[in-house]
């Protein structure tokens, strides 16, 4: 079942996708209203640092003319990468995105010179590393940028950077995916059998469509009852911090779980009818009430915000920041949290609006994190969109891995929990914070006490989830 009229209406074949191109190319100034994700009033989504980067390692040949024909074959099929953002000058809530004709994608050529002492794996993280410290303007066009840094003419790094009002890390999978689909396209003459994605422009519509609904209005009243007093949850800072103590960059704290004692926690979820994104939360929770005291709690948690399946192969800033309401002080066993959990998520999910109007609904909630005493707190489940098969188009290619104790958050001042489920079936539980606010001890103490939980729900379920 389609969402909304246009794209029930969207062509269904490349041939005729083709010719719409073409007749856009003609008029090159499309128009649309910003999505809730690109207004900006605070001027900050809009900075040069706030982009997505990747790192590929490719073995094998690279013929750079298909490598840069595949690039625009993304480009051409995605109009997010060729739209430029125009904000009022008075309101960066206002605006409109304009959509321009495919254009080719910047691409360089670096040769990566011999370093005595260092491996190709460490230089190619080097690269990686040295991405992070490049910028982007959200004016750029196409928002996309590539670079190759060769070893030898069989060993290089793809480097790929796009800005964050385009694109997410959902959209990072969706990239590697398509570019390695073209590049095979445009090696063998063969078509490539990737789905006519639907635009992003679109979102516009369903959005503004789906905000006058009657399935909106009862989003609207769940979340005005459901945060009625609330406010989100956050842990105790080990001393008082503000924008004007922040260090130079944040610091980042890992915790491993292996892949064999992984494999039970995804058993154990699934035989309680839960995924293992219920029992992380619900370890949250046992971990909250013993730092806090509190079994009435609200996460703040990061959402994929692609609420209906037409908009999977969609590149775009569909990322949504969801509040989990979580009372369970009548909670006896670890199985009646994984429960909770479960039903507080999958309604936060079902009745997911734009965070912004959730805030207009609750304007108390973000309260907690102005206080200088304590360390706001959101959670991001992050596993990958795309398999390692999904993005071979040489020999081999893989994600360069970003090294563990470098940080990557843009916005400050927060502690961010990511929990990543890893390609090799293990998972690690990231976190990054502010040494202003926080000890590495106190980290250290919060990561092992969580995975410690964790383990200890899934061997355990029907046990008592409180401390004698």
């Amino acid at each position: 079942m389609r969402i909304y009229p246009t794209i029930a209406g969207r062509v269904t074949t490349e041939k005729r996708s083709l010719a719409v191109r073409r007749s856009k190319e003609i008029d090159a100034t499309n128009r649309y209203p910003l999505t809730s994700r690109q207004k900006d009033p605070q001027h900050t989504e809009r900075s040069p640092r706030h982009v997505i980067r990747l790192a590929l390692r490719v073995r094998g040949e690279v013929r750079l003319d298909a490598l840069q024909g595949a690039l625009d074959d993304v480009v051409a099929r995605h109009e997010s990468l060729r739209t430029r953002i125009n904000y009022s000058e008075t309101d960066g809530s206002l605006g409109f995105q304009e959509v321009l004709s495919p254009l080719p994608v910047p691409l360089t050529v670096h040769d990566i010179p011999v370093t005595p002492g260092r491996s190709r794996d460490e230089l190619a993280v080097d690269q990686y590393v040295k991405l992070h410290d490049e910028l982007l303007s959200f004016t750029a066009v196409p928002s996309l940028r590539a670079a190759l840094h060769r070893f030898d003419d069989r060993d290089a790094v793809l480097t790929l950077i796009t800005h964050h009002l385009f694109g997410d890390n959902w959209s990072a999978g969706i990239l590697r995916r398509e570019l390695s689909a073209c590049y095979k396209a445009r090696i063998s003459g063969t078509p490539h059998a990737l789905p006519i994605p639907v635009q992003y422009r679109e979102f516009v519509t369903w959005e503004q469509e789906f905000l006058q609904s009657d399935k909106a209005a009862k989003a609207r009243n769940f979340w005005t009852e459901k945060l009625a007093g609330a406010e989100m949850y956050t842990m105790p800072a080990d001393r008082p911090h503000g924008p004007d103590t922040l260090t130079p960059r944040s610091a980042v704290s890992n915790f491993l779980i292996d892949s064999r004692d992984f494999a039970k926690v995804i058993a154990s979820a699934r035989q309680n009818r839960c995924t293992p994104w219920h029992l992380l939360v619900a370890a949250s929770m046992v971990l909250a009430e013993r730092i806090r005291g509190s079994s009435n709690i609200t996460l703040l948690t990061v959402d994929n915000g692609r609420q209906v399946r037409d908009f999977h192969n969609t590149i775009g800033f569909f990322a949504n920041l969801v509040p989990i309401r979580l009372d369970f002080g009548n909670c006896r066993s670890f199985r009646d949290l994984m429960l909770v959990a479960r039903k507080a998520s999958m309604d936060a999910h079902q009745h997911q609006i734009p965070f912004g109007t959730v805030l207009e609904l609750a304007p108390e909630l973000m309260r907690s994190f102005e206080d200088s005493q304590v360390a706001p707190i959101a959670f991001n489940y992050a596993r990958a969109s795309v398999t390692l098969s999904d993005i071979q188009f040489a020999d081999r290619v893989e994600s360069v891995p970003w090294p563990e104790d470098l940080p990557t958050m843009f916005h400050r001042g927060s502690c961010m929990w990511s929990l990543v489920l890893l390609p090799s079936g293990a998972f690690r539980c990231v976190i990054e914070y502010e040494p202003d606010m926080l000890d590495a001890d106190t980290v250290e103490r919060w990561g092992s006490d969580f995975v410690s939980l964790v383990l200890e729900i899934a061997d355990r379920p029907d046990g008592s989830w409180k401390t004698q």
